[in-house]
């Protein structure tokens, strides 16, 4: 069977999804979701639900036989609400039945009698004393980031900028939803496929709640239809849940698969932020003090939250030597749907501030923005503004120069209404300060001389899976033909941590290589002993040695010393490095910003697949365009969701994008193995920052929220102009 898909085969339907593999007779499960933000639960009645015909089983928080909670970093959300719900998401029933309609009728029968309580929006509201509780306390971690002293800082500035920002909730919005699909096997283990991301970590999740050990249910990886981190935290433990616990109550095959509507409710979204900077420099340009307050709504659940504000607080100073730095950075709970993973995980927020900070600065000093940004710039052995040495070796000036001869930077007349921006960036590898990071994989030649890597990183587009082949066959010396990644299954592969963080390649990959090298060596070994020196290792293992040899690695990375408490330490080994620009154009009547041209230079580190690397660069710059620009969950006065579909929630599409021209600079880390970078995320960071100072190029107004929309952008000419005119 072929395991290592490429794009090719995606656009010709070649990979087998969850939903294909679903029979016609597997039960329909579907979830009843509560009907306010914030409320007790007063009674829960489904009696009339189990009378409707084709019902085969209502359940609800006590039908659970394990522990009826979850959370990816925190136990805080109950898989079925029971006594208090805290957002629109929160799943109070489970309905087992024939078919998806007689599901949705048994929903419309059960009743729920509610107390609504005092809901809580606003994460800098929540903090005060008068909020309402979302959970006991509404604040859930506070990190730091410190070095020098501010006060002095700023009294030795010349030049002091302050501005407050503000981001919105974006959706990952996968092409395909979330989807489980659970088989209960004879001998009363639990067979479950899905579009999975992180299959260990959906493991212990639903052997939590099913009460079965972790060597009871085996997780079967099917292709997965796009994920930019929603599929990375708990709506996949949630759908296999469902599916297992109905697949267990009622000991028939059952099947969870949401709708795009509630896929776009249940899983996680990018957290909303509001920043508020102040930044001092010099006249010639010398930043000097660097102040702010992040406040990230996490939403009714931590999530993976208290992991993005780590990376967002690391992120927050940029990629700049400040002398002196103070950083506070809130994570709050609110009513609002659950923040979690998303692509850039906490960074593309605090570049879009610090980045549009940079060119307010620059215009106040009267300096060239890329001038100002290279004069500040991180180069080996500066002390960053956690107060930590890099040890990581950054080039800026390479990739400014490269993207700024392309786009034509500031050469000549521009046209009316026309404008270039600029934004540098700076992504932190794996996982960093959010805890040890280490990956294995198992490399193994069969009889039949087919080589078999087996990791528990999945592909979803990224090209991970051909990259893995890659290293394998380069390390064996054999074709990549002969290469096979294994299925991911968790009763066959090793536990090779998440496929999240842009880790598959830096992580897995190092875990390859070095399984494929130890397996060089033992083959060689087998072969000088046998007199039979002269085959490759595949055909050595087929035709003379006639059994399976098989060697296992792990690849660990050094832990972080960042404290977030003090605010100091390395939170990153190293980083991959990026410079984007952009040219728009800007309607004045309408308001409408048009993207005529990317241009974004990046240190990627050593190359592996070039093709797959370049387009998850510009599938990163597509999503930082998207959230620049267009997307946006919109929420009503009743605090519905307005947009939960693909016709009202605007993603790009071909006529929405320009032209976009990556520049790969390889740069090989010093720090790694193979020498890679991380690739999956950084596309994502910069963008937004660069569409919004493209904007204040071109028209003088400077939008400090996002998405930049025709609205926010006519407001902002006519209050300009009535500024003008009162002047």
């Amino acid at each position: 069977m072929k395991r290592v898909y490429t794009a090719y085969d995606a656009v010709r339907g070649a990979p087998i999804y969850t939903e294909d593999i679903v029979p016609e007779d597997s039960l329909c499960v579907k979830a009843l979701r509560s009907e306010h933000s914030h409320a007790l639960i007063k009674r829960v009645d489904v009696s009339a639900a189990l009378e409707v015909p084709g019902v085969v089983a209502v359940l609800t928080a006590r039908d659970i036989p394990g522990e009826n909670i979850t959370g990816a970093v925190i136990l805080d959300r109950p898989f079925l609400a029971y006594e208090k719900v805290r957002c629109l998401a929160d799943p109070i029933a489970l309905v087992a039945a024939v078919d998806e309609e007689t599901a949705d009728k048994a929903i419309e029968k059960i009743v729920v009698d509610y107390e609504v309580l005092e809901p809580a929006y606003d994460p800098v509201k929540a903090l005060e004393e008068s909020a309402p509780k979302v959970h006991e306390n509404n604040l859930l971690r506070h990190y730091k980031l410190r070095k020098g002293d501010i006060t002095r800082g700023f009294n030795e500035s010349d030049v002091i900028v302050e501005e407050e920002f503000r981001t919105q909730m974006q959706d990952p919005a996968p092409l395909e939803p979330e989807a489980a699909y659970a088989v209960p096997e004879k001998d009363g283990t639990l067979t479950i496929y899905g579009s999975i991301q992180n299959p260990f970590y959906v493991l212990t999740g639903v052997s939590r709640i099913l009460g079965l050990p972790r060597d009871r249910i085996n997780l079967v990886v099917m292709a997965i239809g796009g994920t930019f981190g929603g599929k990375s935290d708990e709506a996949p433990w949630d759908v296999c849940a469902m599916a297992g616990l109905a697949a267990l109550k009622t000991g028939k095959p059952a099947a969870c698969i949401y709708g795009r509507d509630e896929s776009m409710i249940a899983h996680s979204h990018r957290h909303p932020a509001v920043m508020r900077y102040k930044i001092g420099a010099t006249t010639d340009g010398r930043l000097k003090a660097l102040d702010a307050d992040l406040y990230f709504d996490t939403g009714a659940y931590a999530s993976v939250g208290p992991l993005v504000m780590l990376r967002a607080v690391t992120h927050a100073a940029g990629p700049y030597v400040v002398e002196n730095v103070r950083v506070d950075s809130y994570l709050v709970y609110t009513n609002n749907l659950t923040a979690g993973s998303m692509r850039g995980f906490g960074s593309p927020q605090v570049h879009f501030a610090v980045e549009s900070m940079m060119d307010i600065l620059a215009d106040k000093l009267g300096m060239d923005p890329v001038e100002l940004r290279l004069k500040n710039a991180w180069r080996q052995g500066v002390v960053t503004a956690s107060d930590a040495v890099l040890m990581d070796n950054p080039d800026f000036g390479v990739l400014a120069s490269r993207v700024c001869e392309e786009l034509g930077w500031r050469r000549g007349e521009k046209a009316p209404d026309e404008g270039v921006g600029i934004a540098f960036m700076a992504h932190g590898n794996s996982l960093g300060p959010e805890g040890e990071d280490k990956s294995s994989a198992t490399v193994r030649i069969s009889p039949d001389g087919v080589v078999h890597v087996a990791t528990s990183l999945t592909e979803y587009g990224t090209g991970a899976s051909r990259g893995f082949a890659k290293i394998a066959a380069s390390v064996l010396g054999v074709p990549e033909e002969r290469v096979v990644v294994d299925r991911v299954e968790t009763k066959k592969v090793p536990d090779s941590g998440g496929t999240f963080a842009s880790r598959s390649t830096l992580m897995g990959g190092n875990a390859v290589y070095l399984a494929a090298k130890r397996l060089k060596e033992k083959i060689e070994k087998l072969m000088k002993e046998s007199g039979r020196s002269g085959l490759d290792v595949a055909d050595f293992v087929r035709d003379v040695f006639h059994e399976e040899v098989s060697e296992y690695a792990e690849f660990k990375l050094p832990v972080c010393d960042y404290n977030p408490e003090t605010g100091k330490g390395t939170p990153y080994l190293q980083y991959t490095y990026g410079v984007v620009g952009v040219r728009v154009k800007v309607d004045r009547e309408l308001g409408v910003v048009r993207v005529k041209d990317i241009v974004a230079a990046f240190d990627v580190g050593r190359v592996v697949n070039e093709g797959y690397l370049t387009a998850q660069l510009e599938g990163g710059i597509t999503q930082g365009v998207a959230y620049g620009l267009l997307e946006e969950l919109l929420i009503g006065k009743k605090h519905k969701v307005l947009n939960p579909n693909l016709a009202d929630y605007l993603v790009p599409t071909a006529a929405d994008m320009p032209r976009v021209k990556v520049i790969v600079i390889e740069n090989p880390s010093p720090l790694t193995p193979i020498g890679t970078r991380t690739a999956g995320e950084p596309g994502i960071d910069a963008p937004a920052a660069a569409i919004a100072n493209a904007v204040h190029d071109a028209l003088k107004i400077r939008i400090t929220s996002l998405p930049i929309t025709p609205e926010k952008v006519v407001a902002a000419l006519e209050k300009s102009q009535a500024i003008a005119v009162t002047v």
